[in-house]
């Protein structure tokens, strides 16, 4: 189970350059954008298509990791208080559902980036094809699903 969780945790830290080359990409297009309607009355064309992909796929892809690293907010608040029996069988319970919510979202985010693909989507200004960006909603999903997965695992063993 730690080789699995390591391994998963390496695929989240190699998704999060791509998020983060994103997020620069995002910076880049946004600087570009104002020097350019600024100084030489030109914006960036379909600048803000751009960022809107780019920030897709900064956030689909550094979830993972931030899951893995404890750096999402959780209101347990009202669970802190409770015993510890009832308080592992619902982390099971949440695990377990937050698993299947994302494996819901991993097959929704491919079908709907299969009939981006076969209606030929593109963006309006920047003429960007858009199913690009559901497949990789979906991919990030994946190790997302990995992460709860083995979290309702190790809440089961009673780790």
């Amino acid at each position: 189970m730690e080789r699995f969780e390591r391994i998963t945790k390496n695929i989240c830290i190699k998704l999060e350059m791509v998020g983060v080359v994103a997020y620069l990409i995002m910076v880049l297009v946004n600087i570009l954008d104002v020097a350019g309607s600024k100084f030489f009355k030109w914006p960036f064309p379909g600048s803000v298509e751009i960022v809107s992909f780019a920030q897709i796929i900064a956030i689909s892809l550094t979830i993972p990791l931030g899951l893995f690293l404890g750096f999402h907010l959780s209101i347990d608040f009202i669970i802190e208080k409770l015993p510890k029996t009832p308080k592992h069988y619902i982390n099971i319970f949440v695990f377990a559902v937050l698993t299947i919510f994302f494996v819901l979202v991993f097959l929704q985010s491919l079908e709907y980036g299969y009939s981006l693909q076969i209606s030929e989507e593109i963006g309006s200004v920047s003429k960007i094809p858009l199913f690009p960006f559901a497949y990789v909603i979906a991919a990030g999903a994946i190790p997302v699903v990995l992460f709860y997965l083995i979290s309702t695992i190790k809440s089961i063993k009673g780790r």
